[in-house]
């Protein structure tokens, strides 16, 4: 028998699905629940929401999947360039023999935390309106002192002397001295920009540093550089030499520039183009006076061209006062007349309406009318007298006691005093009150005949 033969046979030979899978039940043995810190690259969210990534050092990178129902439980968004810290396992992706770690939660590290924190403050200062644009003021178009807040000793500063003397050497710079780097920086810059707001030196501030890493750039990414920002009076340009992030101070100015060169350009308009536009406009103005004054003189020669002889204007407007006097006169006349003639009608008019003929007519109506009221009262009560005295006479022949002196009697009831008017209503034994003319008789029934 074959030797090499019989080796291969009294060995044990792996498919590679049950070499992956034994891999699989190691890793996950030995690496179940592991913390491991990497960078963030080639972040990917999939259709089903969960996040393919990877982590790297400077040394090594994994592949890394973060399942969607365990990602929604944190309260960053992950993003390429953060450094976090996972908590997961170590499996292999059978189908393709990658080695990856499966991420159950995550957390920043770091930079990556302090990038959160500032994401968290840009949006609270957004939500206050500090960045509103409505809210910035527009530069100055000719400021004669422009305000620095930056470190003496920087190039900002020598970047910023060299463009304003290039191109107006007439500006005046006032600096304010603060550090640009470290845990007094905010405070520092802070400082100055109250400073020139509170003693209104300058027509603007420029407030910035030179270039440098996104660590460097902290001092203007703070809560009390950006409300300092926000907060003044005085037009501000943020000129942080970083062209790829923008910072908060960058957010909360009046206007942003790239580097703190481009600030002082933004600012200051070249004398010599200056220089240029003031000879143009001389120009200009010279010319639109010529033309002006031409257009003067032609006017001037059309007016001397349509005047006339004031003396003889004069005359004619003495022979039109005459006319107008005369016939004023006339006028005048006519309404003396009319309001004559209006007079001696009112005094006629008057005479009739004189109060004493007014008072005698009135005296001659009041008597026909007095005639006429007693006249009328006297028909009226004799009237009234024959109506009472037909009424006492009927009055007499209706009352009863009349009735009873000619021998009629009433009977009553005893009890009641109800008027018996048919026998039917008594009975035998029953008191009756008979009235009579003069007293009445009490009785008693005694026989009811009807």
């Amino acid at each position: 028998m074959n030797t090499e033969f019989s080796f291969l046979t009294t060995r044990k030979i792996f498919t590679v699905s049950e070499l992956a899978n034994q891999i699989s039940g190691l890793l996950e043995a030995h690496f179940g629940g592991i913390f491991l810190e990497g960078e963030i690259t080639s972040a990917r969210r999939a259709a089903s929401g969960h996040l393919y990534f990877t982590l790297k050092d400077d040394r090594a990178m994994l592949k890394a999947v973060f399942f969607k129902r365990q990602l929604r439980l944190i309260e960053f968004q992950p993003e390429n360039g953060m450094t976090v810290v996972c908590r997961g396992r170590i499996a292999l992706y059978e189908p393709r023999g990658d080695l990856q770690i499966i991420v159950d939660w995550m957390e920043p590290s770091g930079r990556g935390a302090q990038r959160i924190a500032l994401e968290k403050l840009k949006r609270q200062l957004m939500t206050e309106g500090l960045f509103d644009p409505q809210r910035k003021k527009p530069l100055p178009a000719l400021p004669r002192v422009i305000g620095v807040v930056t470190s003496p000793t920087g190039a900002a500063i020598r970047d910023i002397l060299k463009v304003i003397r290039e191109r107006n050497g007439k500006v005046r710079i006032i600096l304010y001295p603060a550090r640009v780097q470290g845990a007094q920086a905010p405070v520092e810059i802070a400082e100055g920009i109250a400073f020139f707001n509170r003693h209104r030196l300058v027509d603007v501030l420029i407030v910035g540093r030179g270039g440098g890493s996104m660590e460097d750039l902290d001092a203007f990414n703070t809560e009390i550089v950006a409300r300092a920002v926000a907060a003044s009076e005085i037009p501000v340009i943020s000129a942080v030499g970083h062209e790829i992030d923008t910072t908060l101070s960058d957010l909360a100015a009046d206007h942003r520039a790239p580097t703190p060169s481009a600030a002082a350009e933004a600012v200051i308009l070249e004398y010599a183009r200056w220089t240029e536009t003031l000879r143009s406009l001389k120009k200009r103005l010279a010319t639109s006076l010529q033309i002006i004054e031409q257009g003067g003189k032609i006017r001037l020669q059309r007016l001397s061209a349509r005047l006339v002889d004031p003396g003889h204007r004069l005359d004619v407007v003495r022979i039109k006062l005459d006319e107008t006097l005369t016939r004023l006169s006339s006028s005048a006349i006519q309404v003396l007349k009319r309001q004559r003639g209006r007079l001696d009608e009112n005094g006629r008019r008057l005479q009739r309406l004189h109060p004493r003929r007014r008072l005698l007519a009135a005296r001659e109506g009041l008597g026909v009318l007095r005639s006429r009221l007693l006249e009328g009262a006297q028909h009226l009560t004799q009237g009234r007298r024959d109506s009472l005295n037909g009424l006492s006479a009927l009055l007499r022949s209706l009352n009863p006691k009349n009735v009873l002196e000619r021998g009629y009697s009433i009977a009553m009831k005893n009890e009641t005093g109800e008027i018996i008017k048919d026998a039917k209503a008594v009975s035998a034994g029953e008191t009756l009150r008979v009235l009579l003319a003069r007293g009445r008789l009490v009785c008693k029934v005694k026989k009811n005949v009807s």
